[in-house]
């Protein structure tokens, strides 16, 4: 089930992105790290203010305490709003954003088992944009869920998804180039 999912994950992202780069308008590429998830990000602006992103992200939940072996993955897509922003003289910009948005992946959920996740989750943040093309940015990103996963006797359960709603309180800080 795994590699069935990760190829089907990989050709959503492949459509989506494919589409979005071949629309004009500013876009960003970046990196999003948490205590418990890296990501690789896209976002691509729709009109002033609005915006899609996606992101690629490794779930390390377990990993780095050393009770789970390897990462999970998941894809989260999002509508952005910019709903306040500052630009000062020097034409560095702040801008505070929120959106919500759904996510889906092969994760692990708060015990060791390792299942498919489907959510609909969310951000809200702030970031700093410089003169350069480089910006920070800093939020939180909810994750609302459920996971399903096969037990010893091949029967689906399915549960909240614990692990999204705990890594919920931790900040990601974001780095992204601007094109």
């Amino acid at each position: 089930m795994r590699p069935a999912l990760l190829r089907t994950s990989a050709l959503l992202l492949a459509v989506f992105l494919s589409g979005s780069i071949l629309c004009a308008g500013d876009r960003t590429v970046g990196m999003k790290f948490a205590f418990n998830e890296f990501s690789a990000s896209y976002q691509q602006k729709v009109r002033a203010g609005e915006s899609f992103a996606v992101s690629v992200n490794l779930d390390m939940t377990g990993v780095i305490s050393g009770e789970a072996l390897y990462p999970g993955y998941s894809a989260d897509i999002l509508y952005v709003f910019e709903f306040a922003g500052k630009t000062r003289a020097s034409g560095e910009r702040i801008a505070f954003y929120a959106g919500p948005g759904f996510g889906f992946g092969y994760v692990r959920n708060s015990r060791d088992d390792y299942g498919a996740m489907i959510a609909m989750n969310g951000c809200i943040g702030l970031e700093y944009m410089f003169n350069v093309p480089v910006s920070l940015s800093l939020s939180l990103e909810p994750c609302l869920g459920v996971h399903f996963r096969e037990d010893r006797f091949g029967e689906i359960n399915m549960d909240f998804h614990k692990a999204g709603l705990i890594s919920s309180i931790f900040p990601h800080l974001g780095i992204k180039y601007r094109f």
